[in-house]
C-alpha cells in the first residue's frame, strides 16, 4: 500500500480505491475502507464481493463500514467493499478473479493477522449457509481459525487444508474439497474463514452475514461487548457434486437443506419438448447444500451438491 494507507493513525476512518492495470491496459479497482480504532491492536481484512453477484457479503461489508466508528474499535479493520468491481457492475456470475484484483487483495491483506472472505450463492444458486475454515497445520493458527468459524454462528463448517499440488489428471484439477488450491491464508500464514451465506440475489435479508462478522470481531477483541456463544457447527464430510449429462432444462425435485436418501430423485433434465434426458439421483444419503436454480444447463454443468453432515 501507499505510505498514506500504511500510516496507522489512531481514531481514523478513511477509504478510497486501489487501482491496478492488467497487461492489456484494463484498469481494475477495489473500493476499500479502513477503520483504525482509538485503541491499538491487531489488524483484520474483510473481503466482500470477490464474486460480483454474491450480494450478502457486499451488503454486509458495506453496512459494516457505514456503522462502525473508530471509538468502538480496537486495532484496525480493513474492508474491501466490492472486491471484484467488474463482475459486480456487469452482473457477472461465477467470475474468475483477474490477476490484478488478486494482487490488490493480497495488498489489502498484508499486515493483517486475520482474514474473512465473504461468499455465498450467486443469482441462480440456492445455498445452505456454512463456513469454510482454512487449516494451516499450525496448532495456534488453526485454533484461531476454528474459533472464528465457531463464532460466525452458522450450522455447518467445511474444513479445508492445502496439501500440495494434486497428481496430474490430464490437466483437470480435482474437486476443490479434495485438493484445495493454495490460499491467501497459506501465502500469508494467517487464519482465514470464508462464510458462504445468501442465495438467489438475497442481500443479507436476515443479517446472517453481518451479525456473523460482528460476532467474530467481538470474539477476536476488535469490538467491545460479549460475543454470542453459538453451538459448534457440524462438519461437512463427504461431498457429491452432481452435473448434467446433456444440454437441457433443469427441473429440481428437492430443496436446499433437505435430507435425501441414496437413490432419491433430486431432479430431471429435459429437452425443450419435455423429453427426459436425465433423472438425477442421490448417490448417497446426505444433505442438499447448494443447487442451481437457473433453468438452462450445459453438458457437465453444475446441478447441485450434497454434503454428509458429521457429528461435531
Amino acid at each position: 500500500m501507499s505510505d498514506k494507507r500504511n500510516a496507522v493513525v489512531a481514531g481514523v476512518k478513511d477509504g478510497g480505491f486501489l487501482t491496478r492495470e492488467s497487461e492489456d491496459a484494463t484498469t481494475y479497482r477495489i473500493p476499500y475502507g479502513r477503520i483504525v480504532g482509538q485503541r491499538p491492536g491487531p489488524q483484520i481484512t474483510i473481503f466482500g464481493g470477490q464474486h460480483g453477484t454474491e450480494y450478502d457479503g457486499i451488503e454486509a461489508v458495506q453496512r459494516l463500514y457505514r456503522t462502525l466508528q473508530p471509538n468502538g474499535v480496537t486495532g484496525t479493520i480493513v474492508i474491501a467493499l466490492a472486491t471484484n468491481e467488474a463482475s459486480f457492475l456487469a452482473w457477472e456470475q461465477f467470475s474468475e478473479t483477474p490477476a490484478p484484483v488478486a494482487e490488490m487483495m493480497t495488498e489489502l491483506a498484508t499486515g493483517s493477522q486475520y482474514l474473512i472472505n465473504c461468499h455465498g450463492g450467486e443469482v441462480t444458486e440456492g445455498m445452505n449457509s456454512y463456513v469454510i475454515c482454512r487449516l494451516l497445520g499450525d496448532d495456534d493458527l488453526d485454533r484461531k481459525a476454528r474459533a472464528m468459524a465457531d463464532a460466525f454462528g452458522v450450522k455447518y463448517v467445511s474444513f479445508s487444508k492445502y496439501r500440495g499440488e494434486p497428481p496430474d489428471l490430464g490437466g483437470v484439477r480435482p474437486a476443490w474439497w479434495l485438493w484445495p488450491s493454495k490460499s491467501m491464508a497459506d501465502e500469508l500464514g494467517i487464519p482465514e474463514i470464508t462464510p458462504e451465506v445468501g442465495e438467489r440475489g438475497s442481500r443479507d435479508d436476515h443479517g446472517t452475514m453481518y451479525e456473523g462478522i460482528i460476532n467474530v470481531l467481538k470474539t477476536l477483541g476488535f469490538l467491545d461487548g460479549e460475543p454470542i456463544l453459538h453451538p459448534k457447527p457440524q462438519p461437512i464430510g463427504d461431498r457429491f457434486w452432481l452435473t448434467s449429462d446433456h444440454d437441457g432444462v433443469f427441473f429440481p425435485a428437492t430443496r436446499i437443506d433437505a435430507d435425501v436418501e441414496k437413490g432419491q430423485e433430486l431432479g430431471i433434465v429435459r429437452d425443450y419438448f419435455g423429453d427426459i434426458l436425465q433423472v438425477v439421483q442421490a448417490p448417497a444419503s446426505a444433505k442438499v447444500m447448494n443447487m442451481n436454480w437457473g433453468m438452462p444447463v450445459r453438458k457437465d454443468a453444475f446441478l447441485l451438491w450434497l454434503g454428509v453432515i458429521e457429528n461435531s
